[in-house]
């Protein structure tokens, strides 16, 4: 999250949106057709410091997943939750 306290535009907001990592995870409906499931880690920094930060799971349709893909979705998830908290300790201003 390179800039993250890099200079505010001039232009009066009272945050900035910013986009994290993400993970994929490969994932085949029938017949081959692709559905892949990604979360990704979102947030907004306001004026003041503090930062809100979010984790998305985004994919096309209502999955059926194999054991495999929810041990991969289990450890994408926990990744973005590690993400997503050291973000806020390094990078939220002490009030």
């Amino acid at each position: 999250m390179g800039g993250w306290d890099a200079g505010w535009d001039n232009i009066g907001a009272a945050f900035r949106a910013f986009d994290g990592p993400e993970w994929r995870i490969k994932h085949t409906t029938d017949p081959g057709r692709r559905a892949d499931i990604v979360v990704t880690v979102v947030g907004r920094q306001y004026v003041e410091g503090h930062a809100e930060l979010e984790i998305i799971i985004d994919c096309p349709d209502t999955p059926i997943i194999t054991p495999a893909e929810a041990r991969k979705l289990a450890g994408a998830l926990i990744a973005a939750a590690d993400s997503a908290e050291g973000c806020l300790a390094r990078h939220t201003r002490p009030t």
